[in-house]
């Protein structure tokens, strides 16, 4: 099934093969910033496409696989047709800190 850049209307490529983990990451061809997303599924259910922030498609197409399963274990599914990619989009950053920890992210 297409999908499209819900900012400019361009149809969407996937990148990468994240389908092991339940992800699709898409890149629009304009190459804009910010139009890059991500489908999460699960064998139920697919969820709408999100907005990934700046730099994450970047830093999940380059990183380790075990990057790639520690990020993906901080997706929240919420209900079936709500998902958080928060802790995912901060692990692949580097700015991840477990709840109740009180560090301060440099």
């Amino acid at each position: 099934m297409s999908r499209y850049c819900s900012h400019c209307g361009l149809e969407l490529r996937e990148v990468g093969d994240f389908r092991s983990h339940w992800i699709t990451v898409y890149e629009c061809p304009s190459k804009l910033p910010l139009h890059d997303f991500l489908e999460v599924g699960d064998p139920r259910w697919s969820f709408p496409l999100l907005d990934l922030n700046l730099g994450v498609k970047d830093r999940l197409i380059n990183a380790d696989p075990s990057l790639v399963e520690l990020a993906v274990s901080r997706i929240r599914m919420i209900d079936y047709k709500t998902v958080s990619i928060v802790g995912f989009e901060q692990t692949l950053l580097g700015t991840f800190s477990e709840p109740g920890n009180a560090a301060v992210q440099s």
